[in-house]
């Protein structure tokens, strides 16, 4: 079944179509990164990019304290690595596997060559970052502007958008599991305030669960809590 809402362009689950960078993938062969793995970790030197052939990715940056923020989710089709490439500076960010991951590496060198000489190729990599940009801007609005309420709304559209599957009685079962905590590292709040208001919406009846999936029973609610900000 079809997605129940469509993906927009600040949702922070980045799916592209593999065949958007054959050019780079061609007789290339994907490396497995077993779930947990990092592949490359904040403050080191990038030396290439990553392009997820398959499983989910975490971006994510660290504080010295263990304080996370996750800033998105790359799938299939989506590059990571790609702003220290281009800076020349150490990443900002680390990259770890959520799940077992098949993913390409591209030296950098190689990266760059396809885009000096190829036009079209360099428009990609702008567009990506363009994309990731406005991912980057709109969570700095939403920390600026939205509670966690809203904040925690948003999350749930979007997770919607990319993995809801449209149920008999019109709700919209999530395929796939995910924390309290992992929801907190994304929207940069704490854990037991997300736990709080997972509450609230449960006993509210906006949500709900089976067999360990969360279901959305009200995403006209969820969409108006978003309206009053």
């Amino acid at each position: 079944m079809a997605n129940t809402f469509p993906v927009t362009r600040i949702s922070p689950w980045i799916n592209i179509d593999l065949s958007y960078w054959d050019d780079l993938t061609r007789n290339r062969l994907p490396r497995l990164f077993r779930k947990k793995t990092f592949l490359y970790h904040q403050n080191e030197m990038p030396d290439g990019v990553y392009i997820i052939k398959s499983g989910r990715v975490r971006i994510t940056s660290y504080r010295s304290g263990g304080e996370e923020k996750q800033l998105y989710i790359a799938e299939q089709g989506a590059m990571c690595g790609e702003f220290a490439c281009i800076q020349n500076h150490p990443h900002d960010t680390s990259a770890v596997a959520i799940v077992d991951s098949m993913v390409y590496f591209i030296p950098y060198h190689v990266l760059e060559e396809h885009m000096r000489r190829n036009w079209s190729m360099a428009q990609k990599i702008m567009r990506l970052v363009c994309r990731k940009s406005s991912i980057f801007v709109s969570q700095i609005l939403e920390l600026s502007f939205y509670q966690s309420l809203q904040r925690i709304a948003r999350i749930l559209l979007d997770i919607a958008a990319q993995y809801g599957r449209a149920q008999a009685d019109g709700s919209v079962l999530i395929s796939i599991k995910f924390t309290h905590q992992d929801i907190a590292s994304m929207i940069n709040t704490s854990r037991v305030t997300t736990s709080n208001i997972f509450n609230d919406f449960l006993e509210k009846g906006i949500i709900g669960r089976k067999d360990g999936h969360y279901i959305l029973r009200d995403t006209e609610e969820l969409e108006r809590l978003l309206s009053e900000y």
